[in-house]
């Protein structure tokens, strides 16, 4: 149960961390104003980036308590079996 707790936790953590990189690329590339290939092009909506940014953020903060509390689960099962 621990181990799937801790996969399922960092799974969270990769994605979270994920979602914040790419959200940031894109408020990055709206604000400079310009697209990978250097072109005007569709400026993305920036309000839809910032919130996709705190939804990754959420999604970490949420995530590394799940890390936590299978760390805290697989040391007390230790403490009982020890």
């Amino acid at each position: 149960m621990a181990i799937n707790a801790f996969d399922a936790g960092l799974l969270g953590l990769q994605r979270g961390f994920q979602t914040v990189s790419n959200a940031a690329g894109n408020i990055a590339r709206h604000t400079s104003g310009f697209e990978a290939n250097g072109a005007r092009g569709a400026e993305a909506d920036l309000a839809q980036e910032l919130l996709s940014q705190r939804i990754g953020q959420r999604q970490t903060e949420a995530s590394a308590q799940v890390v936590k509390a299978a760390d805290e689960t697989l040391g007390t099962l230790i403490d009982l079996f020890v």
